[in-house]
């Protein structure tokens, strides 16, 4: 692998894990976002915000 390449995959790493970070790391700390599962319970499909709703 050349260092373009591994320079690529660094940057592509990076910029999903700071995604990842930014969107569940925020829910995490609003009251009213709450993690949503898929249909069939099986599987974590994202974020929900709930404002103004009992859990």
């Amino acid at each position: 692998m050349d260092l373009r390449t591994r320079l690529l995959l660094g940057v592509t790493a990076f910029a999903v894990l700071g995604y990842i970070a930014l969107v569940y790391g925020g829910c995490a700390a609003d009251p009213d976002c709450h993690f949503h599962s898929c249909p069939g319970g099986r599987a974590f499909c994202g974020v929900v915000h709930a404002h103004g709703r009992g859990p």
